[in-house]
């Protein structure tokens, strides 16, 4: 019977990695089209970071961090824009932090949602200029650039919500993943 809980443990934890080596890599590609066009390298870092939110979702917060910080290393060494991998590191894990903060009441939440958003924000800054070289010519109206991302900061929360919603509601039924978590109460799934 141990024998039987052990392999079944192995074969969870094979299935729980293969699903999040998939995420990574699906988050480089995202990452690397945003890097290569250049325009569309923000939308496709807010694109990699669902399959964060997928992992949350499936596989749990710890593989969540994995698929984050995998992602984030592979995009700091393939990138050829590394502003966008550095942006990627210090905000990719968002959808981790949601999940965390939305457990609070609604008030702390965004008050965290956002005060991590602009840490953020000002960390990239002051990391850009100081390893990519970036000159603070740039950044003469960081109040009114702060306060423009900060409304793009909710429009994609937003999103991210409807697109959580989304999956959890219709989705989740017509992807039938195999059970990838080891608790069913944590991954409620409607036969039929």
């Amino acid at each position: 019977m141990a024998n039987k809980s052990t392999a079944a443990a192995a074969s969870l934890r094979t299935r729980q990695l293969t699903v999040c080596g998939i995420l990574c890599a699906l988050g480089v590609v995202l990452m690397l089209l945003g890097a290569v066009t250049d325009v569309l390298d923000l939308t496709m870092m807010m694109l990699a970071s669902l399959c964060i939110a997928f992992a949350v979702i499936e596989i749990g917060v710890k593989w969540a961090w994995l698929v984050w910080a995998v992602t984030a290393l592979l995009c700091l060494l393939l990138l050829p824009s590394k502003t966008i991998a550095l942006f990627y590191l210090l905000g990719g894990m968002y959808p981790i932090a949601k999940s965390a903060f939305e457990r609070l009441h609604p008030v702390f939440s965004w008050l965290l949602k956002f005060s991590m958003f602009n840490t953020v924000q000002l960390l990239f800054i002051l990391l850009a200029q100081k390893l990519l070289g970036l000159s603070g010519e740039g950044y003469e109206f960081i109040a009114a650039d702060m306060l423009f991302n900060n409304v793009v900061f909710l429009v994609y929360d937003f999103a991210l919500t409807a697109f959580i919603t989304l999956y959890l509601l219709r989705l989740r039924r017509r992807v039938k993943l195999p059970k990838l978590r080891a608790d069913d109460a944590m991954n409620p799934r409607k036969s039929g």
